[in-house]
């Protein structure tokens, strides 16, 4: 599943024209770049969710006649990065993958897979490692409001969510119906009824947000 329906304001002005997963990287849209990573493993059924600009997207892919299989699941209006997951329930009967349409994540997506059902989650996230640094001392006080130490340029690490996920199929009973509902909705509900949550990391440098402008620059000059 690809959660294109967005109106990708971050890539303005391309997503004036464009529906965000049409806007170019080289010679291909970034939707193709993200397709090619599943259908080099095999996978060739793709369910692609649509609202902003959907006649246009659907255009793409009549002209492109891929050689997958093309299933266009509209929002009426929108409906979250989960809530138009609801439309598929009834109809898969295996863990699978959803993403957004806009990063691109270089990893073997057969061991994801593998890492997920042999874990038993009922949902598994993709995290990117990142490290920040704060360009400045950072003040410590302590309990009466005194300075402790100051400790020079900290380092943080963070797993952050890159927007890839595998799902078990009766996880979608979860998401209500017609209702605006993020993926983190589903997750954090999902664990409230005891289903297990995955978290599959990889490298910072495998993980890229396309959807950023200063990323969707590094990544056109870099791919």
């Amino acid at each position: 599943m690809i959660m294109a329906g967005g109106k990708g304001t971050r890539l303005e002005p391309f997503t004036k024209i464009l529906p965000k997963p049409l806007v170019p990287i080289h010679e291909k849209p970034i939707i193709e770049h993200i397709i090619e990573k599943f259908t080099t493993i095999g996978i060739d059924d793709f369910h692609i969710t649509t609202n902003y600009k959907s006649r246009i997207l659907k255009a793409f892919f009549e002209e492109l006649n891929p050689d997958y299989s093309l299933n266009f699941v509209k929002e009426l209006e929108p409906l979250g990065t989960a809530g138009s997951l609801k439309l598929l329930e009834g109809k898969l009967d295996k863990p699978f993958f959803v993403t957004d349409c806009d990063i691109l994540i270089k990893t073997d997506y057969v061991s994801l897979y593998e890492f997920h059902q042999n874990g038993r989650y009922d949902v598994t996230l993709v995290a990117s490692a990142k490290e920040y640094v704060i360009p400045y001392g950072t003040c410590e006080l302590n309990s009466e409001g005194h300075l402790s130490h100051i400790n020079e340029k900290p380092k943080y690490d963070f797993l952050i969510n890159s927007g890839l996920y595998v799902l078990n199929p009766d996880i979608l009973s979860i998401i209500p119906e017609n209702k605006f509902y993020h993926i983190t909705n589903l997750i954090e509900d999902a664990q409230k009824q005891g289903k297990k949550v995955g978290v599959f990391p990889i490298d910072d440098d495998n993980w890229i947000d396309v959807g950023q402008w200063a990323e969707y620059k590094k990544v056109v000059d870099n791919l």
